[in-house]
């Protein structure tokens, strides 16, 4: 199972198949700077189970809320903001809204602590799992890190514990964790609230070198690296160690290096919305007048999608606590503010087509609006994406041969 769908090039990386079979598969770090799973001969009943969880070869919509949309999918509620500490605001990738809902969460009793990641001390490009139950913890994993990572490997040791966590992951992660509820009913217990964020996709750790190359800094020679953060959007910034620092802006960084990047899977993705999640968070962009977004630095606004009864409630809670300071925003206004999710979104019929041109496997999409969102894109939008993926599929068969 799992060899079919890292040779498609379906695998996102998630390690949702290490947690159904632990015995038989681990995640290893590749060459090319993916994570990806190795696997021995697994039992029919874990390969079935596998194949039920992992969102890489098929994955079905959730509707979530008492609306649905056919861009942004089902939700409650929706609304732009910030978290109102400061601290957290300025660390954080956006507005911060993301850290004041785990905080509110922690600090009101309502979970033990929450499952996300964290820069890893030993690799500074690297991600790492890890356990938030204060301010500081939160303070301290502020921020994207546009790398590989697995916070779903982790769940296994936090079932047995019986505590309550709050989870945060890409929209794939989350969809995975759904899955996994389904076959273990602790984890709807253990993990009462499951978070995520608007993702175009999870770049190659290769990615951050080719960052640090052009910053003219030896890899020896960091002792860290920010994705984001520090300001919005932030810059992409390298900590040498005798202290200084130097970095490029995040236009420079996301759109001119990581977006070229991107695995395989991530480019047909049909969720970079989180529509699995309690509550997904994403930039609430500014745009010119042509519509195109604005990276100068200023103080972070997130946009916060409640798509659940629970997340709508939690956000509710926040603001009233003194966590968040939010304002409604009109759905048709995410169009603006996200026009990125909007062209990968209208664009997807066309990628699906351009891989089963060039002969390479699909997802399994079911209910997921990708022939509703094509119908917006037009016909020629959707040929120029089929001709595009069909291209780099053939070339990218040629490398691997």
């Amino acid at each position: 199972m799992t060899d079919r769908i890292v040779a498609a090039d379906l695998c996102a990386g998630c390690g949702a198949c290490a947690v159904v079979a632990p015995d038989h598969v681990t995640m290893t770090k590749t060459d090319d700077g993916f994570l990806r799973p190795s696997a021995t001969k697994l039992p029919r009943k874990q390969a079935h189970d596998i194949y039920a969880v992992c969102p890489g070869g098929r994955q079905r919509g959730t509707i979530g809320g008492v609306n649905t949309h056919p861009l942004w999918g089902g939700y409650h509620d929706v609304t732009k903001g910030w978290a109102t500490d400061i601290a957290l605001r300025h660390a954080a990738a956006s507005g911060g809204a993301l850290s004041g809902v785990l905080l509110w969460l922690i600090e009101s009793g309502q979970v033990d602590g929450a499952l996300h990641i964290a820069a890893d001390p030993g690799n500074p490009t690297g991600n790492r799992n890890t356990i938030s139950t204060s301010k500081a913890d939160i303070l301290a994993a502020s921020a994207s890190r546009y790398a590989p990572s697995a916070p779903i490997t982790a769940v296994p040791e936090l079932l047995a514990t019986g505590r309550r966590y709050a989870f945060v992951g890409k929209p794939c992660d989350v969809a995975a964790l759904r899955n996994l509820a389904r076959l273990d009913a602790r984890v709807d217990q253990v993990f009462p609230v499951m978070l995520s964020f608007f993702c175009a996709g999870v770049p190659s750790e290769n990615g951050a070198n080719v960052i640090i190359n052009k910053l003219s800094v030896a890899a020896a020679n960091v002792a860290q690296f920010r994705y984001r953060g520090q300001g919005w959007p932030g810059r992409a910034t390298v900590v040498e160690q005798n202290g200084a620092e130097r970095s490029m802006s995040y236009q420079e960084s996301w759109g001119d290096v990581l977006s070229s990047h991107v695995q395989p899977r991530c480019r047909v993705c049909a969720d970079g919305t989180g529509i699995a999640a309690d509550i997904a968070f994403g930039d609430a962009w500014q745009t010119d007048e042509s519509g195109y977004p604005l990276f100068e630095e200023g103080d972070g606004v997130s946009l916060i999608l409640a798509r659940t009864a629970r997340g709508a409630g939690l956000v509710k809670e926040a603001v009233e606590h003194g966590m968040l300071q939010t304002q409604p925003v009109p759905i048709a206004v995410l169009e603006a503010m996200q026009p990125g999710q909007v062209r990968r979104r209208r664009e997807l019929l066309g990628r699906l087509a351009g891989r089963v041109i060039s002969g390479t496997p699909i997802p399994a999409y079911r209910a997921m609006g990708i022939w509703n969102c094509a119908r917006r894109a037009g016909l020629w939008q959707s040929v120029r994406a089929a001709l595009g993926m069909a291209r780099r599929c053939f070339l990218r068969r040629r490398q691997q041969s």
